[in-house]
């Protein structure tokens, strides 16, 4: 997969081209079908699969406020991508400029002109162009004018609700349904960072915790106890991982924290990345510290029998 950062707008390729448009943060099993769609037709036609998606969501250029949380980091999703097999991955600022152009601009200087545009493929409520008035409808006039054929891909549900980015939002911050997560984005989602130096409460309550240094900009999940899986290198191992602002101890800040379970290595400086399984219950204040030390015993007692089960 070849990766391009079109930072100057100017990329530009001649090989017959099938391109998906959209902003793929999350990149969920409806954004799987539509890539699943873009590799069908490559291997019916020969053109090349590629991606046009942007730098930032579009959100975060037109309104300073209710900026959403990213589902994946830019790394994240080039990961996935690559993983899911297209030829070509091109990023774009989303800008004054971008902001500005009319749909029929946008898809003329920016597809038609730039690229040699035989398919393009969008779910089906995408919007484009200034004030984002460029819709389906449109795409289907544009298609025979420019040359290229439109594939609208359905939406998918789950429980009656449609899937799509800021369902995955809610999921993960309001409600902690991270098994639900894992459902429609075909994978866990995660948290990765660098591990660095807490209070050092955990070591010494007898269960020694991870604190993860970690992307601010992602979407936490509620507060609250998880199961986790944390990788460290090549090695993946089961967590109970704590979210939240430590109320028996009235820390100040957001906490992300992990105890990695049967794992005795010193992780201070290493990065790890924390998938989350599973809630198990709420972020407690406890009495005491006796109460506390009750309580994560039961959890990882919990943890292990339900990944016993798992196996």
């Amino acid at each position: 997969m070849r990766v391009v950062f079109n930072y100057e707008r100017q990329n530009s390729l001649k090989e017959p081209m099938a391109i998906a448009l959209g902003t793929f943060d999350g990149i969920h099993i409806g954004h799987q079908m539509l890539i699943r769609q873009l590799k069908m037709i490559r291997s019916t036609t020969g053109c090349k699969s590629l991606v046009y998606t942007f730098l930032n969501n579009p959100i975060e250029f037109l309104s300073s406020k209710d900026i959403p949380p990213k589902i994946m980091t830019i790394s994240e999703r080039m990961k996935k991508f690559k993983c899911l097999g297209i030829d070509y991955l091109v990023f774009n600022p989303f800008d004054r400029i971008l902001a500005s152009m009319s749909p029929q601009e946008f898809i003329e200087d920016m597809l038609v002109n730039k690229y040699n545009l035989k398919y393009l493929v969008v779910g089906y409520d995408f919007k484009f162009g200034n004030m984002a008035s460029g819709d389906i409808e449109l795409l289907r006039k544009l298609s025979p004018k420019y040359g290229f054929e439109l594939v609208v891909i359905p939406p998918l549900s789950l429980e009656g609700k449609v899937i799509s980015s800021s369902f995955i939002r809610k999921l993960i911050q309001t409600e902690g349904q991270m098994e639900k997560v894992s459902m429609i984005m075909g994978s866990h989602y995660a948290i990765s960072g660098k591990v660095i130096h807490g209070y050092g409460r955990g070591k010494d309550l007898g269960f020694p915790t991870a604190n993860l240094e970690f992307n601010t900009q992602k979407a936490i999940p509620k507060y609250g106890i998880y199961l986790t899986k944390v990788s460290i290198g090549v090695a993946s191992y089961w967590g109970m991982t704590n979210v939240g602002i430590n109320p028996t101890f009235n820390n100040k800040g957001l906490f992300i924290e992990t105890h990695v379970l049967d794992y005795n290595g010193d992780l201070y400086g290493a990065k790890i990345k924390v998938e989350f399984l599973k809630r198990i219950r709420d972020e407690i204040k406890f009495t005491n510290i006796e109460e506390l030390k009750e309580q994560i015993s039961k959890d990882i007692k919990w943890a292990k029998n339900y990944v016993y089960k798992l196996h």
